[in-house]
C-alpha cells in the first residue's frame, strides 16, 4: 500500500494495520466489527488524529459505503441539566470532563452493541455527540450502520482500567494510546478551554486545566488497559 503523503508516519502506519485488519473480517455487513480505542491526556490531539486516520482507513479499503465511521466519548457526558441533579451541582459542573461526569452505563452498553455480530438486516445504532456551541450532548446525524464494519472511539476514557470502563476497554480489538508531552496538553487545553468560554479568563482556565483536565489525564495515564500501540506524533505544533 502506498503511503498518503502529508499524513504523520505513525497516523499512516495505523491506518495500514487497520486496512489490513479489515480483510480479515467476514466480506459485506455481516459478522464481527472491528474496534479500535484511541486514548491520550486532554490535548493530546485524539480528535485531531481519529478523524484523519478514519478517512485514510477508508481510502485504502476503497470499499462503498464508507466501512469505517469515528465516534467521541464526549457524547456520554452528563448534560448540564443532569450535572445539576448531582448531590452537589457546584462540585459536579466544576469536574466536569472527569469520569464520574460520564454516563459509563449507557456507553458500555453502546460498546456491547458494537460487539455484537451484524447481518444486513440489523437495526442501526444509534449514539450522541457533543455540542459545543450547546455545551451539550446531542444525537449524531448519522447512526452506525451494519455497513460500518471499523468503528475507531475515540475519548479520555476508551482505555480506562477502572470498575465500570474496564469491560468496554477490553472490547477493542485495537487500543491505542496517544503519547505527547504533558506539558504541550496542557498549553493546548488552556487554549481550548479559553476558545470554548469554559472559564472567563486565563487566570481562572489555568487553575482548572491544572485541578481537573490534567488531573484526570494524569489518573488515564497511570490507569490504561493494555494499549496494543503507542503513537508518538511527529508534528507536535503548540496550537493544534
Amino acid at each position: 500500500m502506498i503511503p498518503s503523503p502529508g499524513l504523520d508516519p505513525e497516523v499512516e502506519r495505523l491506518a495500514q494495520r487497520i486496512a489490513a485488519a479489515y480483510a480479515h473480517l467476514p466480506p459485506g455487513a455481516t459478522g464481527p466489527r472491528l474496534l479500535v480505542a484511541i486514548a491520550g491526556r486532554p490535548g493530546s490531539g485524539k480528535s485531531t488524529l481519529a478523524h484523519p486516520l478514519v478517512e485514510r482507513v477508508n481510502e485504502l479499503i476503497g470499499a462503498s459505503p464508507a466501512p469505517a465511521v469515528c465516534v467521541g466519548i464526549d457524547g456520554w457526558h452528563y448534560s448540564r441539566e443532569q450535572l445539576d441533579a448531582f448531590a452537589d451541582p457546584k462540585e459536579a459542573h466544576w469536574w466536569r470532563g472527569a469520569a464520574h461526569t460520564f454516563d459509563q452505563p449507557s456507553y458500555c452498553a453502546f460498546v456491547r452493541e458494537l460487539r455484537k455480530p451484524t447481518r444486513p438486516s440489523s437495526p442501526s445504532l444509534p449514539f450522541p455527540t457533543f455540542d459545543h456551541a450547546a455545551k451539550d450532548p446531542a444525537p449524531a446525524a448519522c447512526p452506525i450502520e451494519p455497513t460500518h464494519r471499523v468503528v475507531v472511539i475515540e475519548g479520555l476514557y476508551t482505555l480506562y482500567d477502572a470498575a465500570g470502563w474496564r469491560d468496554a476497554a477490553a472490547a477493542m480489538d485495537l487500543r491505542v494510546w496517544v503519547e505527547v508531552p504533558r506539558d504541550i496538553c496542557l498549553r493546548r487545553t488552556l487554549r481550548r478551554n479559553l476558545a470554548a468560554g469554559i472559564v472567563a479568563d486565563e487566570a481562572a482556565a489555568r487553575v482548572r486545566v491544572e485541578a481537573v483536565d490534567m488531573v484526570n489525564g494524569d489518573t488515564i495515564a497511570r490507569a490504561r488497559f493494555a494499549p496494543t500501540d503507542e503513537i508518538a506524533p511527529a508534528d507536535r505544533p503548540d496550537m493544534a
